[in-house]
């Protein structure tokens, strides 16, 4: 009797310590999972933070110096060729056509001869004439596009002496669409078969020799 009633007292104490050691080990899950949630939460803000510093790392290697600047450039350079391309191919008959190379300058593309690649300075002087306008119509269409206020006038100063009666027709006629695009185009020349297709004109007569100074008459179709 006395040996089970020790062993009875020994099963108690034993009994009553698991009894603490489970309530001390149910704490200790209960602090361990609201620890687990919370390094969770770290966790997932630090992988946002390491990603949105890898996106800041790779945004400040490609703004050192200018390259994005040179990006921007080139990018905008290639949308102005593209317009003015097409603007010079309908001014020669799709004859020439406007291309950017590999070091940002710019060469002509012969189609009536293959399609052969060839530097801007081989072309004629009503050639050249026809390029630069097609490059000042293109950057003049940009500008409107792209800014607050619409452009709404563009002059082109001489040029025209020239270009031969063929050309010089081909030039006026896409002037005079060019001006149907809600754009007037202001021409400054002394070419009289230009002068004769203008509607209206705004002409400069020289000062007399009594005394009269210049003076500027408005002549309409």
């Amino acid at each position: 009797w006395e040996t089970t009633t020790a062993r009875l007292r020994d099963c108690r104490a034993r009994d009553e310590e698991a009894l603490q050691n489970r309530a001390k080990a149910e704490r200790d899950l209960e602090d361990l999972q609201r620890r687990h949630v919370r390094w969770m939460e770290l966790e997932s803000n630090r992988l946002h933070l390491r990603s949105e510093a890898e996106k800041m790392s790779k945004l400040q290697s490609v703004f050192r110096g200018n390259a994005f600047v040179e990006y921007i450039a080139e990018e905008q350079l290639m949308q102005v060729s593209q317009s003015a391309s097409r603007r010079l191919r309908f001014l020669t008959k799709q004859r020439y056509a406007l291309e950017v190379d590999s070091s940002g300058g710019f060469v002509i593309s012969d189609d009536a001869n293959g399609g052969v690649k060839r530097p801007v300075s081989t072309l004629s002087g009503g050639e050249t004439f026809l390029t630069s306008l097609s490059l000042a119509l293109a950057l003049s269409a940009q500008i409107q596009l792209r800014g607050q206020y619409p452009l709404q006038f563009f002059f082109l100063d001489e040029g025209f002496g020239t270009l031969d009666p063929e050309l010089l027709d081909t030039v006026i006629t896409s002037l005079e669409k060019l001006h149907h695009d809600q754009l007037s185009v202001g021409v400054i020349s002394h070419v009289p078969e230009l002068r004769a297709r203008l509607p209206r004109k705004l002409v400069v007569l020289p000062a007399e020799q009594a005394g009269g100074g210049s003076r500027v008459v408005m002549e309409t179709f």
